[in-house]
């Protein structure tokens, strides 16, 4: 099980992958992944990743399949939902489930309609979803957004600089390499 930041630290990379040119932010995409496929645990505390659906089926934004689908599908209780069982999309990969689900928002009219594609920032774009119809739950926008606010907050303090320090990595190492190959021969001529 992990922690929401740890779920966003482990997949980020991932979900800047799946979203690179789509007009997707990673901050949407990470967001509704943590609130879409999390569950309660045992210690009473929710987990993304811990959902019937995610667990399941690799599905981490509750796909569900229409007739159109053509790969494996699951039938799964949804209590919560108007139909009390519902099929869902399965996927072989959490990375199967975010590059499908961007595929998702693309080829249905009613996001790119939205505005979905074309918001200037992940709040914006996350309303954009939720007034496309993509979740029952009138507060759907707010919760992602806090989530979203998170995942940006972890991106910008935790994940950003590690990527910056990783260009500068190679170049240590090469300096490294060659200070000990001088010392190396400094000892070997002393």
């Amino acid at each position: 099980m992990l922690t929401r930041e740890q779920f966003i630290k482990a997949n980020y990379q991932q979900a800047l992958n799946a979203t690179r040119g789509t007009g997707i932010f990673p901050e949407t995409l990470l967001a509704m992944a943590v609130v879409e496929s999390q569950g309660k645990a045992a210690d009473g505390n929710w987990y993304p990743g811990l959902g019937l659906v995610a667990r399941k089926a690799n599905n981490f934004f509750g796909i569900k399949a229409s007739a159109n689908w053509k790969g494996e599908t699951i039938s799964l209780p949804t209590p919560g939902d108007a139909d009390k069982i519902s099929v869902f999309r399965m996927y072989d990969s959490f990375e199967d489930s975010l590059k499908d689900f961007v595929n998702f928002l693309k080829v249905n009219p009613r996001y790119t309609k939205a505005g979905v594609f074309n918001s200037q920032d992940y709040p914006t774009q996350i309303v954009n979803i939720a007034r496309a119809g993509y979740a029952e739950n009138p507060n759907y926008s707010n919760i992602i957004t806090s989530v979203a606010n998170r995942v940006n907050k972890l991106m910008k303090d935790y994940i950003e600089p590690i990527q910056k320090n990783n260009k500068i990595l190679p170049l240590l190492a090469a300096a490294l390499i060659i200070t000990g190959y001088f010392i190396v021969k400094k000892i070997q001529t002393a």
